[in-house]
């Protein structure tokens, strides 16, 4: 009596690994066709950042986004002491903003725009594999204001990188 017990003790314990074996295998052929959860990212401007700008200056940030990588966005938050409009660009609306930033930006062509304020939160889907301007502009020609711009939140590009 006590060899069959022993004998179907042991058969349980074979089955229950061969089926955590299974399960584990499984798992691992999902998360190879899926998408990776761990995300990564790329600091353009840290917290607490700090510089200025003179009236009709612009400051910008040149990137570009992984190529093997989906679901990419930006975001992040600024504050400004007089009003600043920010932008991001690909470089062909980033040479025409060279030439006539208030073109562009009533033009409409633009990834995104934050309007004239002294603060905002950014937040845009992005391409994979683009190469992008993030662009601070000072507008303020009427009142010769000087901006001062902080960083609040970090402003990061994040990816999910593809499967393979």
């Amino acid at each position: 009596m006590r060899q069959s017990r022993l004998s179907l003790s042991r058969k349980l314990e074979t089955a229950i690994t061969i089926v955590v074996v299974i399960v584990a295998i499984i798992a691992g052929l999902a998360a190879l066709g899926g998408r990776s959860s761990s995300s990564s990212s790329i600091v353009l401007a840290p917290s607490g950042y700090v510089f200025s700008l003179s009236p009709g200056y612009y400051y910008y940030i040149k990137f570009t986004t992984p190529s093997d990588a989906t679901d990419i966005f930006i975001n992040g938050s600024y504050v400004s002491n007089n009003n600043v409009e920010v932008l991001i660009l690909t470089p062909v609306e980033f040479g025409a903003f060279t030439q006539n930033p208030g073109g562009v930006i009533s033009s409409g062509d633009y990834v995104w725009y934050s309007g004239d304020n002294t603060g905002a939160t950014l937040n845009a889907t992005l391409a994979p594999g683009q190469t992008y301007y993030l662009v601070f502009f000072n507008d303020n020609l009427m009142s010769n204001a000087t901006d001062t711009i902080e960083v609040v939140l970090s402003i990061t590009v994040w990816g999910y990188p593809t499967g393979g």
